[in-house]
């Protein structure tokens, strides 16, 4: 038998546009965030309600930990083909020469 979801005071659920994933963080994550800047992964993920701040419950999949951290695993590295780094000029600026010196 399937669980009704929970709800908050407003009726919303975990897949409502007004309920954001909410990253909680240990003692140590607070401290390298704060301190140093760095986004450490979460210690768990709490579910609230925007209107009414109530929580809908709490995950700690690696998955969605993963995602709010900010780590991005598995994403290609763009790199440009010979042909696009040639056009956009390989990443090296040079002054453009005029005319005149180029012929003397």
């Amino acid at each position: 038998m399937a669980r009704p979801q929970r709800t908050c005071r407003c009726g919303h659920t975990k897949s409502h546009e007004l309920v954001a994933e909410e990253p909680e963080y240990t003692l140590w994550g607070w401290i390298l965030l704060s301190m140093f800047g760095i986004t450490p992964k979460p210690d768990h993920v709490v579910y609230r309600c925007q209107m009414c701040r109530q929580s809908l419950g709490s995950t700690r999949d690696p998955k969605i930990l993963a995602r709010k951290s900010g780590q991005k695993r598995g994403a290609p590295k763009v790199t440009k083909t010979p042909r696009e780094e040639s056009e956009s000029g390989g990443g090296t600026e040079t002054a453009p020469q005029s005319e005149e010196s180029s012929h003397t």
